[in-house]
């Protein structure tokens, strides 16, 4: 059993089958939905992924490799005691002062809950992730705790992903997205996934490093990087190799959130990273 994650009575009333949208109902170490799919519960986590183990092509080949990889560096992260994430929490302080996360809110792509640093007391939070051992060795991360006391507390968490969302319609005040949006494998499914669990007048939060940032420009130097990347893995050298399966602009990422049928209400630019890392607002306005 996993002590850092929970499943509160409210989350549990909204479950959903992430294909069918039909009820699920709770089957001894399983969930089950109404024609019969099976969902595992592992270790106190239900694994709500429906294709997981099931090969692909294209985008979704893409998504596995970029997903295999990140959980690799995170298990690798967990063992570096001198990792600080002072600056990573500080360096996005002033978004949420700008986007301030309203009401019952559900994080996308939230790894391990971070974003609980400002939410306020008893706000209702939902992860969901489809890094399923995302809580593993946080009790030996002494820096990041000391960063993030509250991990110590259960966080509601999901292992699921952005295109198969297990939750009723008209659910959420807020859906969150950071630093995710890049690595969907459908960005456009996700954008719907989320439409069609806010309520009206809910708010979609995505951060996003976007390519050429504000100007939509590439420097001559990150031109030069694009260049040299491709020929890095025939020399031997893997690590800077791109998982990323979408790669927009700011007026791409626009042109993905409105044509979900959102209306952008408020752009925030973080200082931190140059004017390269927006944070967009943007409203269900029906």
């Amino acid at each position: 059993m996993n002590i850092l994650t929970k499943l509160e009575p409210w989350v549990i009333d909204l479950l959903v089958d992430p294909i069918g949208k039909t009820p699920l109902s709770r089957d001894g170490d399983s969930f089950v939905s109404s024609y019969g799919r099976r969902y595992p519960i592992c270790s106190g986590i239900p694994d709500l992924r429906p294709f997981i183990g099931q090969k692909s092509s294209g985008a979704g080949h893409l998504w596995e490799e970029g997903q295999s990889a990140f959980e690799n560096w995170s298990k690798i992260q967990a063992t570096q005691s001198s990792v600080d994430y002072t600056q990573e929490l500080e360096g996005v302080r002033e978004v949420y002062e700008a986007i301030p996360i309203k009401g019952r809110c559900l994080d996308v792509g939230g790894h391990q809950g971070r974003l609980r640093a400002f939410l306020s007391a008893n706000q209702e939070y939902i992860v969901i992730d489809p890094f399923i051992d995302a809580f593993d060795r946080i009790e030996d991360q002494a820096n990041l705790l000391k960063t993030y006391p509250f991990l110590r507390d259960p966080a509601n968490f999901l292992c699921a992903v952005a295109e198969h969302v297990p939750f009723q319609e008209n659910s959420f005040d807020t859906v969150h997205m950071r630093s995710v949006v890049d690595h969907f494998e459908s960005p456009n499914l996700a954008m719907c996934e989320a439409y069609r669990v806010l309520r009206s007048g809910g708010e979609l939060v995505i951060g996003l490093w976007v390519e050429g940032g504000k100007s939509g420009k590439k420097s001559a130097k990150q031109l030069a990087k694009d260049a040299i990347r491709p020929v890095l893995p025939f020399l031997g050298v893997w690590r800077f190799t791109d998982h990323h399966v979408w790669h927009p602009t700011y007026r791409e990422l626009c042109a993905l959130v409105e044509s979900s049928g959102f209306k952008i209400d408020h752009v925030h630019w973080q200082s931190q990273w140059q004017d390269n890392v927006c944070y967009i607002r943007a409203l269900k306005v029906r």
